[in-house]
């Protein structure tokens, strides 16, 4: 494939990362805030919680990597709140960035692989018991976000922010699916898929504590991601956690590049 075709796909990747950033904001109605202005995007949502939920990107390469992080701390200084810068490594192209949040006193907090997906998964059977579906009510979005809010938990994550970041009903965004494993009509694990910039992204991927060890991420992964390709993609990306990756590379996935966060705590 040439290269910038790769630059291409690599793009549309981080892209769809940060719409995603705007859909929290938006998902949050009154409580949050999106500004996007000299090359810089700024989001705030429901949770105070400054790691990937509240956060930066630079959305015009061009723009000085300490500007970025000048318009950022001026913006969240007024909602006394901290916040996280989000970087991409491909082709170096936010080394600057990162180097500046080194400079400037910003917390590593995260450097994950952004991952891509490049066919159609073969369909699987999900464990005995479990049915999938996807979320088309209330109570279904609040089991969702109750089931996410306790496992990520595992991550360092404080419980309450997946409840707290979506206060709307996401189930009904135009270009969000958001699917679930139930077992006796209790909902075990889900994942979300966001479509924008023509490629599918994976968010949101959870299994609740007690339902750990049954392939059941895997399963919501495989389906997620072919509803992407299902829906047209060319490519599904997603950023893996630790506890994640290995199941995604198992299932397919490969590692386009690092996806870095930088925090300001307040």
């Amino acid at each position: 494939m040439a290269i910038d075709a790769l630059d291409d796909i690599a793009w549309k990747c981080h892209a769809n990362c940060i719409e995603y950033a705007r859909e929290m904001a938006r998902g949050a109605r009154s409580a949050g805030a999106i500004s996007e202005r000299d090359g810089v995007l700024l989001f705030a949502t429901g949770s105070t919680f400054p790691v990937l939920v509240n956060g930066a990107f630079r959305v015009d390469p061009s723009v000085d990597a300490d500007d970025v992080i000048d318009i950022a701390d001026a913006w969240f200084a007024e909602r006394q709140r901290g916040w996280s810068l989000g970087t991409t490594s491909w082709n170096d192209s936010d080394q600057d960035l990162i180097d500046a949040a080194h400079r400037r006193g910003l917390h590593p907090t995260s450097n994950t692989p952004g991952m891509v997906c490049d066919a159609r998964l073969d369909d699987a059977a999900g464990p005995s018991g479990i049915e999938l579906r996807r979320l088309t009510t209330d109570a279904d979005v609040a089991a969702f976000l109750a089931m996410n809010d306790a496992a990520y938990t595992s991550l360092g994550m404080p419980p309450g922010v997946f409840s707290a970041v979506h206060r709307a009903p996401f189930r009904s965004t135009p270009h969000t699916v958001t699917i679930g494993a139930f077992e006796d009509d209790v909902l075990v694990s889900g994942a979300q898929v966001t479509f924008s910039h023509g490629v599918a992204g994976i968010y949101g991927v959870g299994t609740a504590l007690e339902a750990r060890g049954r392939g059941l991420a895997a399963f919501v992964t495989r389906a997620a991601t072919n509803i992407g390709f299902d829906r047209g993609a060319p490519y599904v990306t997603l950023q893996a956690t630790s506890m994640g990756e290995p199941i995604y590379r198992t299932l397919g996935y490969r590692e386009m590049y690092r996806f870095a966060n930088f925090s300001r705590f307040a």
